[in-house]
């Protein structure tokens, strides 16, 4: 006997075989019918396909609401990821730049010598050879200052050693802590802590509301124009 699982498994795919003869496909995220033509492999090691649409829509919000460059195929069953050449050949151009920012990102982030500028409006970085023996970083983009060991910007008229001292006291604690894990609003400048989610950020100071992007504090409005995101 035929159970009506196998049943309805069967009509499916009759139904499957008929749509790709008049060539047409259901895309299996929206459910929609569509032309075969406006299906695409998300990836060239698995065979599954989707609709251009839902595509999009998935790869906008992974790198511009996540910012996360590690996307997996949309097939429920697959977790093949997308790779450099992949993104290159379905992405938009706004999208693959996206990707493409975000990857060298975390590519520097493996150099043991490199350290970003602790400049909150610069969004620069280096390498800094010396490291410890030289702790003083001088930015080459925007000339800030920044100790290289504790990645704050350079505690002036102390030593390394001196300013290790001061942030076991709760008061020397609680400063570094700002210094590290906040960024000013680049409108009231009021300091925000940031937990996580996407670059995108709203000043909570009220009667501010600022909109603007963690990563190079500014205007998120500008930030989206100049960089070409929406």
């Amino acid at each position: 006997m035929i159970s009506c699982e196998n049943k309805i498994i069967g009509r499916k795919k009759t139904l499957t075989n008929l749509m790709q003869k008049m060539g047409e496909l259901e895309c299996k995220i929206c459910y929609n019918e569509m032309p075969i033509t406006n299906f695409i492999s998300t990836t060239t090691k698995c065979n599954h396909k989707i609709c251009r649409a839902c595509l999009n829509e998935n790869l906008n919000y992974q790198l511009n609401t996540k910012g996360d460059a590690e996307i997996e195929c949309l097939e429920s069953s697959c977790k093949v990821l997308m790779e450099y050449e992949d993104m290159k050949r379905v992405a938009s151009e706004d999208l693959f730049e996206r990707y493409d920012y975000i990857c060298l990102r975390q590519a520097i982030r493996k150099l043991e010598d490199f350290r970003w500028c602790s400049n909150p409006r610069c969004g620069s970085g280096q390498e800094h050879f010396e490291r410890d023996s030289a702790p003083i970083m001088i930015c080459i983009a925007c000339g800030q200052k920044t100790c290289y060991k504790h990645t704050i910007p350079w505690h002036e008229d102390r030593t390394c050693a001196e300013y290790d001292i001061e942030i076991e006291t709760p008061e020397g604690s609680t400063r570094d802590a700002i210094e590290r894990e906040t960024k000013p609003c680049p409108k009231c400048k009021f300091r925000i802590f940031k937990t996580g989610g996407c670059s995108h950020m709203t000043c909570t100071n009220p009667g501010c509301h600022h909109e603007f992007c963690w990563l190079w504090v500014s205007g998120w409005r500008f930030f989206c124009v100049k960089i070409g995101f929406s």
